[in-house]
């Protein structure tokens, strides 16, 4: 099988298993090097295909690498920016000497259902998500029981095991109920008005691009001030993403058994504070 044929594989079994249709060709689910009429040898899923990634895919033998997030440091994978920049011609050239065929899935996998990121992580964190309207994307958590929000920091630090996370609000304030994030796909304190705290991967301090957002630290600081404890736990995006390749690797196992399929994760790129 080529990566040409395994991708075809896996649009044709996400259209049988409901994912909606994009709205228009997708941007980012491209192939990015490599070329995608050879032979398969093994596929690797990661949360981000870094070099180290890539070194990984050629140790282990395989020379398909499917990454969630981009290969070459921007949303939309498009290089241009980076013309004549040595780091992005030896990651290019690395590729090319081994033949790593890489193609991205990230649109894909947050139109399924349920999201392939969100079920990894919740997965991870051990948690259950409330019964929800289809429209409502993004997971919230009843807790069995109350804990407060140091317990959950570190609960979620233990089960996730990143080493560079940031912290808003009281760490002794009570939470029994947890929306969760991952990447910069963020809830807010208004996707139900109970939200105790939010868990996610990233968040903007307030923007007014084409998704605005508002600086949720700052929102559960004046809401705490006014006797409403809110709090927020950000991961970073390879903390809350990564796993959910995991994910992606046993579903195409489950369709496409012929092939050897295995999950890398990328890591996150920050480490412990000195």
């Amino acid at each position: 099988m080529t990566p040409r044929e395994l991708v075809a594989r896996i649009m044709a079994r996400a259209e049988a298993e409901g994912a909606p249709a994009p709205a228009q060709p997708s941007r980012r689910d491209t192939f990015k090097v490599g070329d995608p009429d050879v032979q398969i040898t093994g596929v690797v899923t990661t949360g981000m295909s870094t070099l180290d990634v890539l070194r990984r895919t050629v140790a282990a033998g395989a020379n398909m690498v499917i990454t969630h997030e981009a290969t070459f440091f921007r949303d939309d994978d498009i290089p241009d920016f980076l013309e004549g920049d040595p780091i992005y011609a030896a990651k290019v050239a690395f590729a090319r000497e081994h033949g790593v065929v890489i193609w991205r899935d990230h649109d894909l996998t947050h139109r399924m259902r349920p999201d392939q990121m969100f079920e990894g992580q919740l997965k991870l964190l051990g948690w259950t998500a409330d019964a929800a309207p289809p429209e409502q994307r993004m997971p919230v958590v009843t807790l069995p029981k109350p804990m407060s929000l140091e317990r959950i920091v570190r609960h979620v630090v233990e089960k996730t095991g990143v080493t560079s996370y940031r912290v808003a609000g009281d760490p002794k304030m009570q939470v029994r109920r947890v929306a969760v994030g991952v990447g910069y796909a963020m809830p807010s304190f208004q996707v139900a008005p109970d939200i105790d705290v939010i868990v996610g991967g990233e968040a903007a301090e307030g923007s007014d691009s084409q998704l605005p957002t508002y600086d949720l630290a700052a929102f559960a600081v004046d809401s705490t001030a006014l006797g409403q404890p809110r709090g927020l736990v950000l991961l970073g995006h390879m903390g809350t993403e990564d796993i959910g390749m995991q994910v992606v690797a046993d579903w195409i196992r489950s369709f496409a058994p012929e092939i050897p399929v295995q999950y890398l994760p990328a890591g996150e790129p920050f480490g412990a504070p000195l």
